[in-house]
C-alpha cells in the first residue's frame, strides 16, 4: 500500500552504483532546513539536513561542497537535473534546486539531456532516492506534505 504522506518522482540518471532511499529515515511532514550540494565536472553528492538533526546524504566526498540554508518557511520546489556519460557510465553531470523564495543552488556541467522535476502543489524536497557510489548515478526526489 502506498503511504498519503510520501511522494516520490521518477529517478533520472544511470543504472551503477548502490541503490538508496531516504523514506525509513523521514518523517512524515519533514522539513530541511539546509540542503547541500558536492559537484565538480560532475555532481559528486546531494545532501538534506532535517529539522530534526536528521542528516541525509549520498554519493562521495569528491568536488567542493556548497550549502543553502532554507529560511523559515522556504522549501525546495523544483530540481533541474542533467546526466551524462564518463568512462560508459551515466552520471548526473548537473543539480539545480531552486526555493519557493526563487533562491537556488547549482552544480556541476550542464548536457544536453537534462529534466526538471518540480514538486506537486502542497509539498515540498525532504529526502532522495535513486543510486550512488564516487558519484551520484541516479537521482529521484522524496516529497512530504509542506
Amino acid at each position: 500500500t502506498r503511504n498519503p504522506d510520501y511522494q516520490l518522482s521518477d529517478q533520472f540518471g544511470g543504472p551503477h552504483g548502490d541503490y538508496y532511499n531516504d523514506i525509513d529515515a523521514v518523517p512524515a511532514g519533514a522539513r530541511p532546513v539546509s540542503l547541500t550540494l558536492r559537484s565538480g565536472a560532475r555532481v559528486d553528492g546531494v545532501g538534506l539536513t532535517l529539522a530534526n538533526g536528521q542528516v541525509l546524504a549520498h554519493g562521495g566526498a569528491g568536488g567542493t561542497a556548497s550549502t543553502l540554508t532554507l529560511g523559515s518557511g522556504e522549501y525546495v520546489t523544483s530540481a533541474q537535473l542533467c546526466q551524462g556519460q564518463k568512462d560508459g557510465l551515466t552520471r548526473i553531470f548537473y543539480a539545480k534546486f531552486t526555493t519557493s523564495l526563487g533562491r537556488s543552488l547549482a552544480g556541476g556541467t550542464v548536457t544536453s539531456d537534462c529534466v526538471t522535476r518540480t514538486a506537486p502543489s502542497g509539498w515540498q524536497l525532504a529526502g532522495f532516492h535513486g543510486r550512488a557510489a564516487d558519484e551520484l548515478d541516479k537521482l529521484g526526489l522524496l516529497y512530504t506534505k509542506r
